[in-house]
């Protein structure tokens, strides 16, 4: 650390967050048990020169995470992956239900997968929702079509599923599809989405920068 911002010290480890929770303390409580020491750094107080250590990447804004990734030696997740986990249809094609890519109401009239639909933005901003109808669709896709988040201006249709449950995985402690997608993307851990869809089961969302408990914590801090 130097002066007012930060730079870091070869071989450190500091969390990066924007905004501090529990997790973030789950973590810093883990790797001190393994004879860690952990800096946490709320990028919001301070400026950031460079990260010459490990930086476990903690944004509550995953996009935020992939700017500050890249100014760390090495990050958990790489920011890379995390870009990747964000921008869905770098995974949806292998792993993800039958699906149509929409960005305008006019489009959406002519998208033939089985209703109801779930609309997800292509790029991943916690805003999908399900709808039973076109109508209803093109009132999703007008009121995204106005936001000023230009990442919400591209959305995919996929059909609602049955179920949906959540896995936590590792790049260390991951089995299944779940370990199949870290894999996929470059990323170290996530919680993946899946939906049952009779007997078969889809990606259906990539959490890149999860919540996580003491358990989970545990096994964050095993990659470092």
């Amino acid at each position: 650390m130097h002066g007012s911002g930060a730079r870091g010290e070869s071989g450190a480890i500091y969390i990066l967050t924007d905004s501090p929770t529990v997790s973030e303390k789950y973590i810093a409580d883990a790797l001190s048990t393994r004879g860690l020491a952990t800096t946490v750094i709320n990028v919001t107080e301070r400026p950031i020169y460079g990260i010459r250590g490990t930086a476990l990447l903690r944004m509550r804004n995953p996009y935020t995470a992939v700017a500050y990734g890249e100014l760390a030696e090495r990050s958990i997740n790489p920011p890379a992956a995390i870009a990747s986990a964000l921008n869905r249809l770098s995974w949806l094609p292998k792993f993800g239900p039958p699906h149509a890519v929409v960005s305008s109401d006019f489009a959406v009239e002519k998208v033939e997968v089985e209703k109801p639909w779930l609309l997800m933005t292509a790029w991943r901003l916690d805003i999908d929702g399900v709808v039973t109808s076109v109508e209803g669709a093109k009132s999703v896709l007008e009121h995204r079509l106005y936001m000023r988040n230009p990442l919400a201006r591209v959305s995919v249709v996929v059909p609602k599923p049955q179920r949906t449950y959540t896995v936590f995985a590792t790049a260390k402690a991951g089995e299944g599809v779940a370990k199949e997608v870290l894999k996929h993307l470059g990323l170290l851990y996530a919680k993946i989405t899946l939906g049952e869809y009779g007997r078969e089961v889809y990606v259906l969302d990539v959490d890149p920068i999860p919540p996580l408990d003491k358990g989970e914590a545990a096994l964050v801090a095993e990659l470092v």
